[in-house]
């Protein structure tokens, strides 16, 4: 007992020793009493000062113990580095996004080791459970944000019973990345996102009706706390899809081929006309008229297929970064209407339009 007590006391000596080191606060203020939004994302911004030499030795975010509550808001950027202030201290941002009604902040623990490496300290901001408003509607498009712009909207024919419609989205402060119009089954981003500071951009497709004449949706703006509308009028262009380039299907070799047999017929009837009475001419124009009639009928109306080989990708547009629209698990037969660059323009046997790489196709 004796030899447990020295070994007590001693420790409690040695304790007593080591000073506090690590500080941890709230850099800004955080009104926990305002209402909050599922969906909106909320900035914590926090201080740490280290002193006597102190080394940052580990961060750690601890869940709350109700899994509801841990799981209702999620952590953006865990690994944000600490940056070093002038007057010594170190500041960091995180970003939660709240993902349902009850949830809660977790607590941030911070882990400092001595200059001489003989002991560790610690400190915490203790994490908050709270509160968040649900938002929905009709036409409620999942979106929270401080602003939301919509820019470039295009559209075409997608197949005999839909139209495709491509449009730009930007948002300041919103989670643009939760974007969806609850109307269609078809849609999805475009491309890749550009995240700048405290905005989002991206390009959004959906496949609609034919008989669809504008698009309507609606995000929450918390500037004003209030929902607004958004309404996209179609306006059908000419088989082009693309925000960037003009993608229209071309085939110039098919054009100019269609010219010249159409000018030999008008020629041979010409000749026909002149040289009427000479038997020879006259049988040789009517020979080039047929021949050259019936190629330019088959120009017409030959449908030019191909076979997409197994694990082929067909995409929305004939870009790298465009959305799948169907992954071939067998080689399948299409019908080849267009090409542009590198890609092909084909249809399904259920009318859908969409595009394959040339050397997926034989």
């Amino acid at each position: 007992m004796r030899k447990l007590s020295f070994f007590l006391v001693f420790a409690l000596c040695l304790f007593a020793q080591q000073s506090k080191i690590v500080y941890l606060r709230l850099a800004s203020a955080f009104d926990e009493h305002r209402e909050f939004y599922v969906g909106e994302t909320i900035r914590l911004k926090y201080n740490l000062l280290l002193f006597s030499n102190a080394s940052l030795l580990d961060v750690e975010f601890i869940p709350n113990e109700n899994p509801d509550f841990a799981n209702g808001a999620e952590l953006l950027n865990p690994n944000s580095n600490w940056v070093k202030k002038e007057d010594d201290s170190y500041e960091n941002t995180f970003f939660y996004k709240i993902k349902s009604p009850n949830f809660a902040i977790p607590t941030l623990k911070i882990f400092a080791l001595s200059e001489d490496g003989s002991y560790t300290d610690s400190d915490m901001v203790k994490g908050r459970r709270l509160e968040a408003v649900p938002l929905g509607g009709e036409f409620y498009s999942g979106v929270v944000a401080n602003e939301m712009k919509v820019s470039d909207i295009k559209a075409k024919k997608y197949d005999d019973w839909n139209n495709i419609v491509i449009f730009n989205l930007q948002t300041r402060g919103g989670n643009l990345e939760d974007f969806k119009l609850s109307e269609f089954q078809k849609q999805g981003f475009h491309g890749e996102f550009e995240r700048t500071k405290g905005e989002s951009k991206a390009s959004y497709y959906c496949v609609i009706p034919s008989y669809m004449q504008e698009i309507k949706f609606t995000f929450f703006n918390l500037k004003t706390l209030r929902y607004e509308e958004k309404i996209l009028p179609i306006v059908i262009q000419s088989d082009r899809v693309s925000t960037q380039a003009d993608l229209e299907p071309k085939n110039n070799f098919l054009i100019f081929t269609n010219l010249i047999l159409f000018a030999l017929i008008m020629g041979s009837l010409i000749f026909l006309w002149i040289w009427r009475r000479k038997k020879a001419i006259v049988y040789c124009c009517i020979v080039v008229v047929l021949v050259a009639s019936l190629a330019l009928i088959y120009s017409f109306f030959a449908v030019k297929e191909g076979v997409l080989r197994a694990g082929s990708v067909i995409t929305i547009l004939p870009t790298k970064s465009s959305t799948i629209l169907q992954k071939i698990s067998s080689p399948m037969r299409v019908e080849i209407i267009g090409e542009h660059e590198r890609f092909y323009k084909i249809k399904l046997d259920d009318s859908k339009i969409g595009w394959v790489k040339k050397n997926d196709c034989q």
